[in-house]
């Protein structure tokens, strides 16, 4: 049973935050095959131009793909959290700051984006199997952050104690 007093426990929000991020980033770069031709293809660079609409439509579908990402990563870290009695408030913390960071700061979101992990970065990823192994990479990487044991152990650990000096007995004669 959960207590009732909030705690924030600072690194299940790193972790949390870490993982959320690659659920974002997987998602949206699954979220490119819907129309990887007419996105990534030299030969539809002028239906690029001459059909704009679709070009944006498909820019908003990968955006709002990435909030589908970081709604599925949220709904498995609040369960989690119930799971091993941690507060609900720390993943909702997280949830609502990448949230607002994604989608309403403005500020170098898309130049991080590219330049960290999507398509585009620094590993130009331009085939269909790049996309399919990348979304697929991010998304378990963000499973194993959340899942995994060593991570929950150190989630779990407390700080350390400060350990007592060792008192010394009478000497003996």
């Amino acid at each position: 049973m959960q207590s009732s007093s909030f705690r924030l426990n600072p690194r299940l929000m790193i972790i949390h935050f870490i993982a959320f991020l690659f659920f974002v980033f997987a998602f949206q770069t699954l979220a490119y095959l819907k129309d990887f031709n007419f996105i990534f293809l030299p030969s539809q660079s002028m239906a690029r131009l001459n059909i704009p609409q679709r070009f944006y439509a498909d820019m908003e579908f990968i955006a709002q793909m990435g909030n589908l990402g970081l709604l599925a990563g949220y709904i498995i870290s609040w369960t989690i959290s119930s799971k091993r009695n941690w507060h609900w408030a720390n993943a909702v913390i997280i949830f609502v700051l990448l949230f607002v960071l994604k989608n309403f700061v403005l500020t170098h979101w898309a130049y991080y984006a590219n330049v960290v992990i999507r398509p585009g970065g620094p590993y130009k990823i331009y085939s269909l199997w790049g996309h399919i192994v990348l979304g697929i990479v991010l998304l378990c990487i963000g499973l194993v952050l959340l899942f995994s044991k060593k991570v929950v152990g150190y989630i779990e650990t407390a700080k350390p104690e400060v350990k007592q000096p060792v008192k010394k007995g009478k000497a003996r004669a």
